[in-house]
């Protein structure tokens, strides 16, 4: 896919070091006309990088991926065809990453959940009618999917749950054109991630032990997007690709 002209959708926008961030600002400077979605308790922060920002979206838009109502009228105010979907969507309640899982509360469940995992279903389902035949949606997610990490706890449930979407859309959406992947980044210092406690200790230990000794950064996940969006990936479809410095591959 040339990305000249393609509208694509970024959800998830909360400040300058989102990943969604990077991601739409990557594809704008490719020539995609790229909408980009925020949160109201996040606005201030997501006008003022605009204001200084190099490239500026197509759109902005206000997307609570609970509502049905934010949903349809973003979508309705993009149109179509959308070309790409990056889901880079995830919320847990604080005091869950400091606190044993079993004693997490079920409305605390409920809501990492709805917000991190069904929040990619709602999305897909309000986009079908809008999807060109080739579009493609990622999502992103990270390795406490698939393994125990230090202070990830919920977030890992709730990861391992948005995987399993993307393979189920994957099928579901296979017929139709539309492939969904998901992408697994090495940790990055984003604004979700300063909850999780020992943050900084944990990049020292990445930096340390990957086997390309360095920790990834947010422009590294930019350009996987791009090319899970392009010809050469046209047969990928349904997999968690991993874009961190080879970490996951150890066994210790």
């Amino acid at each position: 896919m040339g990305w000249t002209d393609h509208r694509v959708i970024v959800a998830g926008v909360a400040n300058e070091q989102s990943i969604a961030w990077h991601v739409a600002r990557d594809l704008i400077e490719k020539g995609a006309q790229v909408h980009i979605t925020y949160q109201q308790k996040f606005k201030s922060r997501v006008l003022q990088l605009l204001r200084s920002a190099p490239v500026q979206p197509a759109g902005l838009h206000r997307c609570d991926v609970t509502s049905e109502e934010e949903v349809a009228e973003m979508f309705a105010a993009v149109g179509g065809p959308v070309h790409a979907l990056v889901h880079s969507i995830a919320y847990a309640p604080f005091e869950n990453f400091s606190r044993p899982i079993d004693a997490n509360p079920a409305a605390d469940f409920h809501t990492t959940m709805e917000i991190s995992a069904w929040s990619l279903l709602h999305l897909c389902r309000a986009a079908r009618p809008y999807f060109a035949p080739d579009a493609s949606v990622v999502a992103m997610t990270y390795l406490g999917a698939q393994r125990v990490v230090p202070g990830y706890r919920m977030m890992g449930v709730a990861k391992a749950a948005l995987e399993a979407v993307v393979r189920e859309l994957a099928a579901e959406l296979g017929p139709d054109g539309v492939r969904v992947n998901a992408i697994s980044a090495g940790p990055l210092k984003t604004l979700a991630a300063m909850a999780i406690p020992d943050f900084d200790t944990m990049l020292d230990h990445y930096a340390r032990v990957a086997p390309m000794r360095r920790c990834v950064e947010p422009d590294d996940v930019a350009a996987l997007v791009a090319f899970l969006g392009s010809a050469g990936a046209r047969n990928i479809t349904g997999q968690t690709l991993f874009v961190d410095a080879g970490y996951s591959i150890l066994g210790t």
